[in-house]
């Protein structure tokens, strides 16, 4: 049996750029992130989406302390960082990274970020955010194998997959169990984690049967590490990235207690639900179509994965071109058509982007 709802959310995220043309250039830039700009800019942000949104069911201004307090050092990077990778905050906000080498990856062993310099961020950064704010919440990403791996190596690692597979066994294998301590310094910090959520945007570029054959088997030891952690059943979360994800249902029958599935909304989900019975398929929205596709096509791929099963839908990393009225009005219409198939659409927009939040930008210039 799938999985059904009576509601129909919408998770929206705009990229950083997108805040300083819509809302920063009306509301000036703060010469550096701090936790008083971030109290206001929340705030701010908060009335701003109201404004535009607050009719369709988007929150209003009232304070959220956890918003502010989450932790995330280097966001997506914290396993290729602990492992060894540079990475420096740029001017104009983001990291940029430098691939290791082979010789690097041959002499990896696992890291304990509980033991690193990490883990002394992060209980640092949990005691600031408690004596501010009372609380502290963490959005820290583990990736997935693939996505770090592919982040520390480059595009050899797809070489190294095919053409060295001892090689690239080593460093996964590495990576993976850093990540597994990863997750149970979190948990003893922070408190219980919901299973384990696993980005494979990475993933995407090979194909089922390398997936199948490199690295599912690290996907399941992470998913069922942390069961092991929780004392619980397994349980996963698992996103595939915006692109067609029906070739890769077979693989992921694999992960233990996968609970929900996220690709794009264009994938075949009736297909997907089908091989994945009882599994949430999170419909994606890739934001270049807002830019570059008739928005009626779009919508009538919307209401399809309305009929066809989608418990949700993503539309992340929304370009600065995207206008709140625009945005407003393609809202609105997605709002008809769920009300057309008996379903209450939620609205939800992230105030920060992840840089803002994981505070790398050096200084902002006017």
């Amino acid at each position: 049996m799938n999985y059904k709802s009576d509601s129909f959310n919408i998770s929206v995220y705009p990229v950083w750029q997108w805040w300083e043309e819509h809302y920063q250039k009306a509301y000036g830039r703060p010469s550096r992130i701090d936790f008083d700009w971030l109290d206001r800019t929340y705030l701010g942000r908060r009335e701003f989406l109201h404004k535009h949104f607050g009719h369709i069911g988007t929150a209003g201004s009232e304070p959220l302390p956890e918003i502010c307090s989450q932790i995330m050092p280097f966001h997506s990077m914290i396993i290729p960082v602990a492992l060894g990778m540079e990475a420096t905050i740029q001017e104009i906000g983001g990291y940029a990274w430098k691939n290791m080498s082979g010789e690097q990856l041959e002499n990896l062993n696992p890291v304990n970020i509980a033991e690193s310099f990490i883990g002394e961020l992060i209980l640092k950064q949990r005691q600031e955010r408690i004596a501010r704010y009372g609380t502290a919440t963490q959005m820290i990403d583990l990736a997935s194998v693939s996505n770090n791996a592919f982040m520390m190596r480059g595009p050899d690692f797809f070489v190294d997959l095919l053409t060295d597979k001892n090689f690239a066994h080593h460093y996964l294998g590495v990576i993976t169990e850093t990540m597994c301590m990863a997750y149970k310094f979190i948990t003893e910090t922070f408190g219980h984690i919901d299973g384990f959520p696993l980005g494979n945007c990475n993933v995407t570029m090979m194909s089922p049967k390398l997936y199948d054959e490199m690295i599912c088997q690290y996907d399941v030891r992470c998913v069922e590490y942390a069961a092991k952690i929780n004392g619980k059943e397994p349980c996963c979360d698992l996103h595939h990235c915006n692109v067609k994800t029906e070739p890769f249902a077979k693989s992921y029958r694999k992960i233990p207690g996968l609970r929900s599935l996220q690709g794009s909304y264009r994938s075949d989900i009736k297909k997907i639900l089908e091989t994945l019975p009882g599994v949430k398929f999170s419909a994606m929205v890739n934001p270049v179509e807002l830019l570059n596709r008739p928005i009626s096509d779009i919508l009538f791929d919307i209401e399809q994965c309305i009929v066809d099963g989608a418990n949700d839908l993503a539309i992340w990393d929304i370009d600065t071109a995207c206008s709140p009225e625009m945005l407003g009005e393609f809202f609105e219409k997605i709002g008809e058509i769920s009300e057309k198939h008996n379903k209450k659409m939620s609205l939800g927009i992230i105030p920060f982007s992840w840089e803002e939040l994981a505070w790398e930008f050096p200084t902002y210039v006017n």
